[in-house]
């Protein structure tokens, strides 16, 4: 858990460090939030798991490329490959805080959504007589095509609907399979 250099450096930062207590409770274990003193090129305050770093360490940061910055995001690779997204901002004018996320997860369920939403097309002769499939298809296409969600039809959408639904002869259908 975070752990703390001196108590002066406390004071300056405690409201800091409770925000960053409560982001890494509330991320645990995929963020570490880090805040470096710049001048002293230490590490002033850690919490999370992800660096394995400890309080007063050194930083490893270049002063001078801080001027002007008040916050930049960018990536990282971790020690162990995983790839991290970061965002540090300036404190103080002395303190640099630096929120780590590890990403890789993401990474993982990106491709493992791609995998699952690969799709091929439908065999014709297994949906041939399936007049609910037909109308799916055919609200899906409408909603598509006029930028409408099904959960948010008004009532002159849902008007609009049917009148093509009906238009596209989707009421004759169902008859005609019941009979």
């Amino acid at each position: 858990m975070a752990c703390y250099v001196d108590y002066e450096v406390y004071i300056v930062l405690s409201n800091y460090i409770s925000i960053c207590d409560a982001i890494v409770r509330l991320m645990d274990p995929l963020v570490e939030i880090v805040i470096h003193d710049i001048a002293g090129d230490s590490i002033t305050y850690i919490n999370g798991k992800l660096s394995k770093r400890k309080i007063g360490e050194a930083s490893l940061l270049d002063p001078e490329g801080l001027n002007g910055i008040d916050k930049i995001v960018y990536p990282k690779v971790n020690f162990d490959g995983r790839l991290i997204k970061s965002v540090s901002v300036m404190l103080e004018g002395r303190y640099l805080l630096c929120i780590n996320c590890d990403v890789s997860i993401f990474n993982k369920l990106q491709a493992l959504s791609s995998t699952l939403l690969q799709m091929a097309g439908q065999p014709q002769s297994l949906f041939t007589n399936d007049w609910q499939e037909k109308l799916h298809v055919s609200i899906h296409s409408y909603l598509q095509n006029h930028h409408l969600s099904f959960d948010h039809l008004s009532k002159n959408d849902k008007k609009s609907l049917t009148k093509h639904l009906f238009d596209l002869g989707a009421f004759h259908e169902k008859m005609r399979l019941i009979t």
